[in-house]
């Protein structure tokens, strides 16, 4: 079923507010009061008949103090040893009276109770749930915590006044009694609990010790966290050594290259160069050498080479450079080879300054091995005291944690042991933790006479009205049930689904189908305007009746402004809901607006039963019948030539349903009726179809297949609700557009 958008339904009617809607309830009571009001007074009366019947009923009470008063009370208390460790809190020593009540109204300390009433009265039925029933518990005071006291009012009562005394002494006894017994149970219970948990403490302490002094001798030390700065501090040391190693490693390398440099020697040569310019034969030999080849130099310019004085003197040089070469191989040795093979500088008489020079190089030298080594231990030592130090931080927490949790567990320890023998003082304590501040006693005159409770007459009369009332509601609910109808435009609201477009009240002095008819009126020459004119009254222009249509029509127009309603179909669960009459006064609404309107009568049921109180459109506005819808559908003829203009209005055609055919509802299935809706959509700005009930013939659905929505009628005080939302899900199974529903016959 295809409704209405939200938005327009809200704007039509206002969603309801939520919570639990009691407003179809009021309006029951409302119409139902006689029916309420007889129920509730036979009841009321029932009950006051009854109430002097009831046996005479005793009561009586005491009291009990739970706490103690004052704070020095509570100072020497020995649950304050325990519980708060000398100091005074509220939280701790206050009860939870819920819970207390629930126990002390329990089914085992009752039954206990029971058990000893019945040792002094063997033959008496009673047990814990009848003294349950009787019994109440109640804290004095006000509402408020500050007005509440730390009293415990017990009330008891029942039909024998000794029974009643005797239940009161026989509970008091216990709940004392109860009071001693459950604070040594739980001091006994808080001992046991210390006890199961000593023997895992010891343990636990036991082991974090062990842990803690395996730590200690693995490290050498007791404080780890001086140990951690240790060590930072020792890398830190190092790091400092090693950059200064490696700056003397750098400035010495660079004098060697320098040196080497300047020499033109390697290390090796240098050495070599000096040892041999050192050595006194070495030197001599090569100072004749030297002399020998000026002596050759000088004769070269006198002899010829061949000359006997040069070759003297050649064989002369000769015998100097092989003296020379042994000498030098007996001062080197075999690596006279390696030395002199590759520079013959090292062969040369070395003055001082570069000997110098050779001792400097051989010196740098010398300091730079050294300082590799260094350089290289230094390494080693800081990677081992780097990698201990990144250690240490988890072996630093661990051992934090073990202390930490070894300081827990002592605390829990030495608490306990503290708690174990501050309960075990409490325990040895006798005194009754609760106190008797009223003996119990029952209800007595000025006498001293056991007298009854008196009969609240007005609690059993405001019982008996509250039934009676419930159950007239109750039976008013059902009768209006029974009937199955809408009492008022309210209930069809809440029940159907759909907006509510419109509410039309009752007025006789407008055509409707139960209304006088224009053909019964006084004067056979009387027009259908005169009349119209005549029954409308003075107040025409503002009548309930009309005001409603106009109202109406504007739901339809305004609400659907974004779609505008070209056709519709007047459509209603059952005959005889005045779908017609709406229709026809809808359509006069709308023509009075200036806009061309069709009324098409569709409803062919009304001319094939004869005995029908029904009246169709055309008697209603005396208009001849003699060719209508039916013949267009059986024929090719022209609508204008068969449509008809209202007297009512210029504006307002009306196109009746014809001669009776006997496929005529068959027809408004065809295509042809498809096509003349059409045309009509086409050359009227709005077509409204009057149609047979829904429930009864399926004419209508075929006619709201092809029109802009159905709008329903339901009648106030007729429609049945079953019949109603059977006629919606049909509508909704065939998945035919609605607009909404109108109220007919609704109470102004």
């Amino acid at each position: 079923m295809e409704e209405l958008p939200l938005d327009d339904r809200e704007k039509i009617n206002p969603p309801p507010q939520k919570g639990l809607d009691l407003r179809w309830l009021l309006r029951t009571a409302k119409r139902k009061a006689l029916l309420i009001t007889s129920i509730t007074s036979l009841a009321a009366a029932g009950a006051w008949y009854l109430s002097p019947k009831y046996p005479p009923i005793y009561s009586g009470n005491f009291q009990l103090l739970v706490e103690p008063v004052t704070s020095a009370e509570k100072l020497s208390d020995p649950s304050t040893l325990t519980r708060t460790g000398g100091v005074p809190n509220e939280g701790l020593l206050s009860l939870d009276y819920p819970t207390v009540i629930q126990i002390l109204t329990s089914p085992q300390m009752l039954s206990q109770v029971a058990e000893q009433i019945k040792a002094e009265y063997p033959n008496l039925s009673i047990n814990a749930a009848q003294i349950r029933k009787g019994l109440l518990i109640e804290r004095i005071g006000g509402a408020n915590r500050f007005q509440q006291t730390k009293i415990l009012k017990v009330s008891y009562e029942g039909t024998n006044p000794k029974i009643v005394e005797l239940v009161l002494k026989k509970t008091a006894d216990k709940y004392l009694n109860y009071s001693l017994a459950e604070r040594k149970s739980r001091i006994g219970e808080g001992v046991k609990f210390i006890d199961q948990q000593l023997p895992g403490l010891y343990k636990r302490v036991a082991s974090l010790q062990k842990e803690l002094q395996k730590i200690q001798e693995q490290n050498g030390t007791i404080n780890t966290a001086g140990k951690g700065e240790e060590l930072f501090e020792k890398v830190r040391t190092i790091e400092g050594q090693l950059l200064e190693t490696r700056r003397e490693l750098q400035e010495l390398t660079t004098l060697r290259e320098n040196l080497q440099k300047q020499l033109k020697l390697t290390l090796d040569e240098a050495i070599v160069a000096s040892t041999l310019s050192q050595d006194p034969n070495y030197q001599k030999l090569l100072a004749n050498l030297k002399e020998i080849e000026t002596t050759i130099a000088v004769e070269s310019a006198r002899f010829q080479p061949d000359s006997p004085n040069i070759q003297t003197l050649e064989v002369k040089r000769q015998n100097l450079l092989d003296l020379l070469n042994q000498e030098t191989k007996k001062i080197l040795g075999q690596d006279i080879k390696t030395a002199t093979s590759s520079n013959s500088a090292v062969l040369i008489l070395q003055n001082s300054i570069r000997l110098g020079m050779i001792n400097k190089l051989t010196e740098t030298t010398n300091q730079i091995q050294v300082l590799e080594v260094r350089n290289q231990e230094l390494e080693k030592n800081k990677k081992y005291f780097q990698q201990q130090a990144q250690i240490f931080p988890d072996l630093v927490r661990r051992y934090n944690d073990i202390q930490r949790n070894l300081e827990i567990s002592n605390q829990t320890l030495n608490r306990l042991l503290t708690q174990r023998e501050t309960l075990r003082v409490e325990a040895a304590q006798s005194q009754v933790p609760w106190e008797i501040v009223s003996q119990p006693q029952l209800l007595r005159d000025p006498a001293g006479n056991v007298i009854a409770t008196p009969i609240d007459s007005k609690k059993t009369l405001i019982m008996g009205v509250a039934g009676g009332l419930l159950l007239g509601l109750v039976t008013a609910i059902l009768l209006e049930k029974s009937r199955n109808i809408f009492y008022t435009t309210e209930d069809l609201k809440d029940a159907v689904p759909l907006p509510l477009l419109g509410a039309i009240p009752v007025d006789d002095s407008l055509i409707s189908d139960n209304s006088t008819k224009w053909e019964n009126s006084t004067s056979a020459t009387e027009s259908l305007e005169d009349w119209y004119e005549r029954t409308r009254g003075n107040n025409k222009n503002g009548s309930p009746f009309q005001e409603a249509f106009t109202n109406l029509y504007a739901n339809i127009r305004f609400c659907f402004w974004e779609s505008p309603i070209r056709s519709l179909a007047v459509c209603s669960a059952e005959s005889g809901e005045g779908k017609s009459t709406i229709a026809l006064h809808l359509a006069q609404t709308a023509a009075a607006t200036g806009q061309r309107v069709l009324l098409v009568d569709a409803n062919f049921r009304v001319l094939v039963d004869a005995n029908s109180d029904l009246v169709p459109i055309h008697t209603s506005l005396r208009l001849p019948n003699i060719k209508g819808l039916s013949n267009l559908l059986s024929h090719k003829l022209d609508p204008e030539d068969i449509i008809q203009r209202s007297p009512l209005a210029d504006n307002l055609f009306v196109l009746t349903s014809g001669s009776l055919l006997a496929d005529s509802s068959i027809l408004l299935a065809s295509d042809r009726m498809q096509e003349l809706m059409e045309k009509f959509m086409m050359k009227f700005d709005l077509v409204i179809y009057d149609t047979s009930d829904i429930l009864s013939f399926v004419d209508a659905s075929f006619v709201a297949a092809h029109v802009d929505g159905i709008l329903m009628v339901a009648t106030v005080g007729k429609t049945k609700q079953s019949a109603l939302m059977q006629a919606l899900n049909q509508i909704k199974t065939f998945n035919l557009p609605t607009l909404g529903v109108v109220a007919n016959q609704a109470f102004s």
